[in-house]
């Protein structure tokens, strides 16, 4: 029975660590031009507005967009990796990593984690949001101190 009850305290206390990747995934992958082809429409797709990176700044948008055209015409006179010098692969790598840290930046489902300490106590307590919820609160709260500062005007005239 105290197995059972061990057992149980640490699955419990092991929880917060389970929830979270450290690293997001890669939005810029392929391997041939075919599967390049649906991941560069799906990319552009989610810069537009409600998509999930489209809080792109215009130039990293141009960027990305380029980048993007260039992995196409690497694909069009080589349809896929293995058929690639190193050189060319290298360089496929660098314009991949290029993309992907431009929308890892930009990726309103990325995970934001904070240690924050409660009042009356040192033990810091972890809390995620993604960056999308944290943007939404932002907005939320200074909507909320706007409405009160002209009410507050209002009152007092």
């Amino acid at each position: 029975m105290k197995s059972y009850a061990l057992a149980a305290v640490i699955l419990i206390g092991m929880a917060p660590f389970a929830h979270a990747k450290d690293k997001p995934e890669p939005a810029v992958n392929a391997g041939d031009q075919a599967s390049f082809a649906a991941v560069a429409e799906w990319v552009r797709g989610e810069m537009k507005s409600g998509g999930r990176y489209d809080e792109i700044k215009p130039n990293e948008r141009n960027t990305v967009n380029a980048r993007l055209d260039e992995i196409a015409r690497m694909f069009e006179r080589k349809s896929s990796v293995d058929q690639m010098t190193q050189q060319e692969k290298k360089q496929l790598l660098v314009t991949q990593e290029e993309i992907n840290s431009i929308l890892g930046k930009r990726d309103s489902e990325r995970l934001i984690c904070t240690y924050e300490r409660p009042i009356g106590s040192n033990v810091p307590v972890k809390s995620c949001e993604t960056a999308r919820e944290r943007d939404a609160r932002r907005n939320a709260d200074r909507r909320e101190i706007e409405r009160r500062q002209i009410n507050r005007q209002k009152k007092w005239g």
